[in-house]
């Protein structure tokens, strides 16, 4: 559980991570892997020393990236106040079913994730998880959904719930994230009982409204 352990370590000092990175992503990722010194300056930060292997490996691209999605998720993680990620680490992670049941499967969705808006759309569930706001089968939930929305379904969410009133999604985009909650999906028979082109109406949903405004868009999250 080595890598999991410096996960949630890292989680602890999430700040140290992000200091190193404060002006800016790419180059500042580069940058630090390409640094010949690189272990010194990352000693606090053990999550980080895989993007660091992985590198030295020569697996440049997927040094990069998991770095870049790693500060994504600890950029929201830091907006919790440090003692309550402590608090709760302490007492969700003490022994190693906790770890496990926590940790484990934060670092395994994150490991999976390909872009670093769905990192930080994690890190949003993480904090709440943390803050006690959601529990461990909303966070597991949350993730669930989180893993299945690529741009297309982001852009789509977002035209139905950014305007009140004015829901419009395509079709198979709306049969899609009705399938994970986000809206309430019916189809019209028409006369003809022909299926093509079958008309259908979509409603939000409570899930969708909250999905949208807290882990998709990240309002008032904290």
């Amino acid at each position: 559980m080595g890598a999991v352990s410096n996960f949630l370590t890292t989680i602890k000092n999430s700040e140290q991570a992000l200091e190193l990175f404060k002006d800016g992503g790419e180059v500042a990722i580069d940058s630090v892997l390409e640094d010949s010194g690189v272990d010194g300056v990352l000693k606090d930060i053990p999550i980080l020393n895989i993007a660091v292997s992985l590198y030295k490996m020569g697996n440049k691209v997927s040094a990069y990236f998991f770095a870049k999605n790693m500060l994504a998720f600890l950029c929201e993680i830091d907006k919790v106040p440090n003692q309550k990620r402590i608090e709760f680490l302490n007492e969700n992670c003490a022994d190693d079913a906790g770890i496990e049941n926590v940790g484990e499967v934060a670092l395994m969705i994150l490991d999976k994730l390909d872009h670093p808006k769905l990192a930080a759309m994690l890190g949003r569930a993480f904090a709440l998880l943390t803050l006690g706001t959601i529990s461990k089968y909303t966070f597991d939930i949350y993730a669930h959904v989180i893993k299945a929305m690529n741009p297309y379904l982001q852009q789509q969410l977002k035209q139905c719930y950014q305007f009140k009133g004015m829901i419009g999604v395509d079709a198979p985009a709306a049969q899609l994230l009705a399938n994970y909650g986000l809206l309430k999906f019916r189809c019209r028979l028409n006369r003809s009982g022909d299926t093509s082109d079958m008309p259908f109406s979509i409603d939000a949903t409570s899930f969708g409204e909250v999905f949208y405004s807290k882990i998709l868009m990240g309002s008032n999250t904290y």
